[in-house]
């Protein structure tokens, strides 16, 4: 899973935390984006792109059948680093589509590290929850039939639906802002620690650009249902956080 070093030359977009479900209105804008993008660059898609899909999910590939075909085309294009909501996407492996859980790359010749960023977040809850997902990949690519899926899906909505909101309740912004503030920190130690150029996390829902010591800290944010950010990334000296709106 995404062992193989790799470097991306010329333009680069980061996305994630677009959290899409079934029979989402938002459908038809990512597959655009997808579509548009992949045509001038590169594309990091930064995890949580939907808001629950483990494993090959027979049943959620029938509902983003025009997602797979894109990123079939772009897959040297493309990297899918997962996130918290999207994991053990073994079906992107047989597609040639790089896959990871967190990498250092060269983007333009410079060194980044690139996470979905919640095991940096501080949430102890979030480093367990990692730590026990990482053994079930083999029992999620195994257990493929339509029952399970739905069955998993349906569960899993129930549990995502109080997440998100929990999340959108007035007081969570003053969580966001900590959990900002420990990847933020996280990163800073990381970047030191392992001499990188720059750091790039999802998770927090918080766009961000932000240099410290010379080097580059970046959150791509997050999609509402109507508007969202992503990374524009030229080379070290151009770097834009970008938005779209309906």
């Amino acid at each position: 899973m995404g062992e193989s070093k790799i470097e991306l030359e010329g333009k680069t977009f980061v996305v994630s935390d677009i959290h899409l479900r079934r029979n989402d209105s938002r459908k038809k804008i990512f597959i655009d984006f997808m579509e548009e993008y992949k045509r001038k660059g590169n594309i990091i898609l930064l995890g949580d792109i939907f808001d629950l899909w483990i494993g090959v999910n027979l049943d959620m590939q029938s509902n983003f059948q025009e997602f797979i075909k894109v990123i079939e085309k772009g897959k040297n294009q493309i990297i899918y680093v997962e996130g918290n909501h999207d994991f053990h996407l073994t079906w992107l492996d047989e597609l040639g589509v790089v896959r990871t859980t967190e990498k250092e790359i060269l983007l333009n010749g410079k060194k980044f590290l690139i996470s979905h960023g919640d095991i940096y977040s501080g949430e102890l809850s979030h480093r367990i929850y990692r730590k026990a997902l990482i053994k079930t990949e083999k029992i999620f690519k195994i257990m493929v039939n339509g029952y399970f899926d739905r069955s998993i899906n349906r569960i899993g909505e129930v549990f995502v639906s109080i997440s998100r909101r929990k999340y959108m309740h007035p007081v969570a912004s003053k969580k966001r802002n900590k959990i900002f503030s420990s990847m933020l920190s996280n990163a800073i130690q990381i970047a030191k620690e392992k001499k990188l150029d720059g750091v790039i996390f999802g998770h927090c829902h918080i766009p961000s650009f932000i240099k410290v010591e010379g080097k580059i800290y970046l959150n791509s944010g997050f999609w509402s249902e109507n508007y969202g950010t992503y990374i524009e990334i030229q080379d070290s000296q151009n770097i834009t956080i970008k938005t779209w709106e309906r």
